[in-house]
């Protein structure tokens, strides 16, 4: 009856509930319709989880795939391209990057990524339930990205953000 996607990551979800907003949506010719809603609002209230209601399940689900886990699987593809390139040029990955360090200090739109395989169970199962051509370049892009680099699948577990250049 209520559409509510999850956000967070596992080893950290109890908290991560709490620290999002929950959206939730219902199809708008279901049957007690704002009974529901009120209850499920009154709900998360009572367990301190901010809520907002979306105006159907399709956008909500479209909002989690296509704004959230698509979105950052784009983000972590264009790290690992930009790290092939690095590679390409011999230089370091993270010095380079260290050029935008300011202007996402300041506007916030130069997100530096971990230039990792993509794996889990979110971002390329995600793609399936879409299934938008275009967003399958991410699944592309990771496989290329995992045959040019070596042990791209167990380096992410090597990397300390700020303690370890990432040059491999």
């Amino acid at each position: 009856m209520i559409y509510s996607a999850t956000r967070g990551v596992h080893k950290r979800m109890l908290n991560d509930l709490k620290r999002y907003r929950k959206f939730f949506a219902i199809e708008p010719n279901a049957p007690r319709k704002n009974w529901a809603i009120s209850n499920y609002s009154k709900l998360l209230k009572k367990g301190n989880i901010n809520s907002m209601k979306m105006s159907n399940p399709l956008t909500l689900e479209l909002a989690k795939i296509v704004c959230d886990t698509s979105y950052y699987g784009w983000l972590i593809n264009y790290a690992q391209l930009s790290n092939l390139i690095a590679k390409k040029h011999k230089v370091n990955y993270d010095e380079m990057w260290s050029f935008s360090d300011e202007i996402h200090k300041f506007l916030g739109n130069r997100p530096k990524m971990f230039p990792g395989f993509i794996g889990g169970h979110c971002v390329i199962p995600n793609l399936e339930l879409i299934n938008e051509e275009q967003l399958w370049q991410i699944d592309r892009i990771n496989n290329l990205y995992a045959r040019k680099v070596k042990n791209t699948k167990s380096i992410a577990k090597k990397y300390v953000k700020g303690k370890q250049s990432y040059n491999v």
